[in-house]
């Protein structure tokens, strides 16, 4: 060669072979990219959008006030003179020249002294029974046959003539947060309503009048006497009150009994829902058949020497006002279904249970199904039908859920008369029922929480309060309760419901294509 030195000629095959190393380099990667690049996330079954109604705030699930209070509340064991609601005029005796014309002139019965505003609350030292109904008391309880001093499920209502519109009040009912006698029909503003909350496991008495059927609006109420005690769920109080002078006759006025939420960091009440309503009844006569309204069952009379103790046959709950999901399942909620990846909040045909360990060995459950009569939670320790099951029952009664806690023994229903579960709500939407309720499970002599899950389903008669015989439409192996990623099979269909989170899964990504340009410009530098 001549004229100057010439640049080192390179092979072709060496030049190649450098581009093979760098080509292979950039596939490695784009593969790499495709397989590894995504997010955590459960599997496509469980990525259904929340509906609003169960993330909206309800009195379920916030603290703070619904306006349900119109006023600080005073302390219920101290007597406040300065409390800044004025006395109603509801509650005042009414002297005959201040009656309009065309009005009656009251009898002598009603001549009388209101008693004094005095909200102390001091320890009743007794249970409150149904010993005097029908001879000296006027009653009302749900279920129509329950004794309050039974253990169990009973609302009881029970009032007692003094003199003229001042009357004793027995209330009994089980609540986590208060139990509610209201008084309708009488003149004045909104409906008187006396209020017991647990506080602390003490009672907390509150003097309010309903407004609109929905808002506890503190007032000073002519109430005194009051006395309380808390067992268990089971609350019990009793107060003298006068009650509002009623719109027709003497003493005919409306009752009711409600339970709700109770606040006791701020005082606040819940929107009471009511068990027991009665439009009018005659508080001055014992011997008053008084039926309620709600479940159209009557509480009669008795006759002779009764208190005849009668097993608590179930509650009703108060509504529940978020739709249940299958959101959270797999990350903080081991859930169980039929079909296998229904969704309880929008399938025409779901059978749902869940299950949240709430700390130790109380659980949260939720529970939705279709049924014309019941639908029911099991548990157990066996995974066949015929065996042992602790069950949590919801029954469609007349629209409202009426809640019973039990076993099932060889496919026959047995009610306990004490029940081991709290904070139950439920509704009924169609022929869809959703409870949701708390429950302290039993030491599993094998493992804690180590237990089957069932759903089953069967008639109910909401007059007779029969529960029909189970079919059982969702039976499991035992699980760990408290691992909420456990794969759970139907044994009566052998499907099997995983919502557990996958651990990676692919998602559509720019990376690939943008390391394909960046390879391709270093071939071409």
């Amino acid at each position: 060669m001549s004229g100057g030195q010439n640049a080192p000629y390179i092979t072709p095959s060496l030049k190649f072979r450098g581009m093979d190393k760098r080509l292979i380099f950039c596939v490695l990667l784009v593969m790499l990219s495709g397989r590894f690049v995504g997010t955590y996330a459960q599997i496509t079954g469980n990525t259904t959008t929340i509906p609003a109604s169960s993330i909206t705030p309800t009195a379920e699930n916030t603290t703070t006030s619904h306006s349900n209070i119109s006023a600080t509340p005073a302390s219920s064991t101290t007597a406040t003179a300065g409390n800044t609601t004025t006395s109603h005029s509801n509650i005042s005796a009414t002297p005959a020249s201040s009656m309009t014309p065309g009005s009656s002139v009251p009898s002598a019965s009603t001549q009388f002294a209101s008693v004094s505003p005095n909200t102390t609350v001091l320890t009743l030292e007794t249970n409150i029974t149904n010993a005097e109904c029908g001879t000296q008391q006027l009653c009302v309880a749900e279920p129509s046959k329950c004794d309050p001093s039974v253990t169990g499920s009973c609302f009881f209502l029970a009032a007692k003539q003094q003199s003229g519109r001042n009357f004793n009040f027995d209330l009994s009912g089980d609540s986590d947060g208060y139990i509610a006698a209201t008084l309708t029909g009488g003149v004045g503003e909104g409906d008187p309503t006396y209020v017991c909350a647990k506080s602390k496991g003490q009672v907390k008495f509150f003097s309010t009048i309903l407004l609109n059927n929905s808002v506890l609006s503190i007032s000073e109420l002519n109430v005194n006497s009051v006395k309380g005690k808390i067992k268990g769920k089971t609350i019990q109080c009793s107060f003298l009150a006068t009650v509002p002078e009623p719109k027709t006759r003497a003493t005919t006025l409306g009752i009711g009994v409600s339970t709700g939420e109770y606040n006791d960091t701020n005082d606040s009440l819940g929107a009471p829902a009511s068990v027991i309503k009665v439009s009018a009844v005659d508080l001055a006569n014992p011997k008053s058949n008084v039926t309620n309204e709600i479940t159209n069952t009557t509480t009669p009379a008795p006759t002779g020497n009764i208190a005849t103790t009668v097993a608590p046959l179930g509650a009703l709950i108060p509504e529940l006002s978020t739709t249940i999901t299958r959101q959270d399942c797999g990350s903080s909620k081991l859930c169980a279904a039929e079909p296998s990846k229904c969704d309880p909040a929008a399938g025409d045909s779901c059978y749902f249970l869940s299950a949240k360990q709430q700390s130790g060995q109380i659980y949260n459950f939720e529970l939705s199904g279709q049924s014309e009569g019941y639908v029911a939670a099991g548990l157990s320790t066996s995974e066949i039908e015929t065996g042992t099951h602790t069950t949590y029952i919801c029954a469609n009664d007349n629209g409202t859920v009426r809640f019973f806690v039990g076993t099932i023994v060889n496919l026959e229903i047995n009610i306990k008369a004490s029940q081991n579960s709290s904070n139950e709500r439920g509704k009924v939407n169609g022929n869809k029922i959703q409870c949701t309720f708390s429950a302290d499970l039993p030491d599993n002599s094998v493992r804690a929480a180590n237990y089957a899950l069932s759903v089953s389903s069967g008639s109910y008669d909401a007059q007779s309060l029969k529960l029909g015989k189970p079919k059982f439409q969702l039976l499991t192996r035992r699980a760990n309760l408290s691992d909420p990623t456990a794969n759970l099979t139907n044994l009566l269909n052998n499907a099997t419901t995983n919502y557990a989170p996958s651990l990676l899964t692919s998602t559509p990504s720019f990376l690939p294509a943008l390391l394909v340009t960046v390879c391709m410009l270093a071939f071409t530098a």
